[in-house]
This record gives C-alpha cells, structure tokens and sequence, in this order.
C-alpha cells in the first residue's frame, strides 16, 4: 500500500507518482465534494469542502436567525469528528431546526444538535450489500433484504413504494439495469454503449 503519494499522471497503462510508474489497466479514482459556492456569500468561516462551521444548535456564528443544514453545514460532533453528509443527518437537522424555530418563537433559547446514527446500508452488487447498525453487522443477502426493506419503508405513499418494489423487481429478474457511465472521448465522435448493453448483471 502507497500513502501520501501524488498521482501526477495517468493513463490506459500506467499511474505515475513523480519518478515512481506503476502498471495498471484499471484505475479507480475517490475524489472529495465540494459545498455550493453559496456558503461563500455568507461571509463566514468554511473548512476545507466550502461548508459553514455552524454553531451547535446549526446557526451560523454571529447570527442566531439563520440556520445551514444539510450538505452545506459542517457540524462537529462532541468527539470532534463531523456529522456525516449523509440524508439521515440533514432529516435529522431539519427537524431539529423547525424545533429551534418554534423554541425562538417562544422567546426560548435555541437547544444544541445531536446527531443519531442509525447505521449505515450500501449494496456491493446483486443480492449483495453491507450493513452496520449498531452492534449489528451484516453482509450478503441479509444486509441486501435489510437495505430493501429500509428503503422500502422510508418511502412516502402506498403508490411510491408499489412502484419502486415494481420496477426493482423488473430490474432484479430481467437484468436489465445498467450503471450510468460516460465513455469514449467526445472530440472523438465516439457514443457510449447503448443502457441495455451498459453495466449488464447489476441490480437494485
């Protein structure tokens, strides 16, 4: 394993580090977001990803009556770590946001956040996911029916959930869903696969 290395160039054979050439067909590449260039016309601090170091009860320093939530809002945790930027944290922070504003109404002092992490799901390929929630965790088809299952619920409306089940389990038997990629060079007028021939064999 290679750490703090800067990749200074790559290509369809080779990754270079500096002097260092490492052959390689497949690269995979994890880059870092970026908050809304937004956060930057408020005039307050940032972190390194443009996002507001909020106070904690989400308000930004210096104003009690303007709050920033979700991706936009850096949120530090008592151990120091930052609350995730994930959509159980940002529902979690809307709703802690609409209490404080029924509590400013009042004429009450507005309560700090806490985060609840009710775990992690992400599916790894088909019928196959991880799960961490808690003491608990699972892998395989398990994690897999538990991230349907969740996903399922969390759904608003019979009708939603009818047709997400519906179309997942058109996907799952006919194999029909495809990872959105873009290939091909655009100056060089070559089109991408056709959906139905892109990504073949993963599923929901």
């Amino acid at each position: 394993m290679i750490t703090g290395a800067i990749a200074t160039d790559v290509n369809e054979h080779e990754v270079h580090l500096g002097d260092r050439v490492i052959p390689a067909r497949t690269v995979l590449w994890g880059a870092g977001v970026q908050a809304s260039p937004l956060a930057r016309s408020l005039g307050v601090p940032l972190d390194r990803a443009g996002r507001v170091l909020v106070e904690p009860d989400l308000t930004i320093p210096g104003h009690k009556d303007v709050f920033v939530i979700g991706d936009l809002a850096a949120v530090q945790q008592r151990d120091g770590t930052l609350v995730p930027g994930v959509a159980p944290a940002a529902i979690q922070e809307g709703q802690h946001t609409a209490y404080n504003l029924d509590r400013a109404l009042e004429g009450q002092p507005l309560r700090a956040f806490h985060y609840r992490d009710k775990g992690s799901l992400a599916t790894i390929g088909r019928a196959a996911a991880v799960a961490d929630i808690g003491r608990f965790k699972l892998s395989g088809f398990i994690a897999w029916f538990a991230w349907l299952a969740i996903h399922i619920f969390f759904l608003i409306g019979f009708r939603n959930r009818f047709l997400v089940i519906t179309q997942w389990a058109w996907a799952y038997v006919t194999y029909q869903r495809g990872a959105r990629l873009i290939t091909g060079d655009p100056s060089s007028g070559l089109r991408p696969p056709s959906p139905r021939t892109r990504g073949e064999g993963l599923s929901p």
